[in-house]
């Protein structure tokens, strides 16, 4: 019982933390804030780094999916899109 309740809190901690990012990419690409904008208060480069890269991939799917929406690129196209682009910012240590 215990790990189940541990899994549902993660699972909706993860919930909570994609519609906050999805939020905020929307709200970005809406006022047409830029990625450098957004991050230049990051002190650290490496961190930095890692969130502009996110950010990026996060704008380019929510306009994916608005291309998909307006029936632009269909379902598929969409998926293929989001799968490559999600790859892009996923650690690969063998890539090293």
């Amino acid at each position: 019982m215990h790990d189940k309740t541990f899994q549902q809190a993660i699972e909706d901690l993860q919930g909570r933390l994609s519609s906050g990012f999805q939020e905020t990419v929307c709200r970005m690409i809406e006022y047409r804030t830029t990625v450098t904008r957004a991050t230049s208060d990051i002190q650290d480069e490496k961190v930095r780094s890692v969130v502009k890269k996110t950010l990026i991939v996060g704008q380019m799917i929510t306009s994916f999916g608005i291309l998909r929406d307006m029936q632009i690129i269909n379902e598929a196209q969409y998926n293929e899109f989001a799968t490559y682009l999600i790859h892009t910012i996923t650690y690969h240590p063998n890539d090293s």
